[in-house]
């Protein structure tokens, strides 16, 4: 998950994470540790947060994760064609 991606949506409109979590329904403590990266949240949860920053389920969450598997698989394909 895209820890970095909650802070700044949170950021960007400008909330604490104890508003932010209220307006979205859940606890602070729950997104503190979604945030940190200790959590990963329930399928509704993420659903719940995705729908009030207006994003989707996968952008928020998954963006990262995919983003990293391209860069590792981009730089194994690198290493196949340079050393042939």
């Amino acid at each position: 998950m895209s820890n970095k991606t909650l802070i700044k949506l949170r950021k960007d409109k400008g909330l604490s994470q104890y508003t932010a979590a209220e307006e979205i329904g859940i606890s602070q403590s729950m997104l503190a540790m979604l945030e940190a990266g200790y959590r990963k949240g329930s399928d509704s949860t993420k659903i719940m947060i995705a729908n009030y920053y207006g994003k989707s389920v996968e952008s928020i969450f998954f963006n990262d994760k995919i983003t990293n598997c391209d860069k590792k698989e981009r730089a194994k394909n690198n290493e196949r064609t340079t050393t042939v």
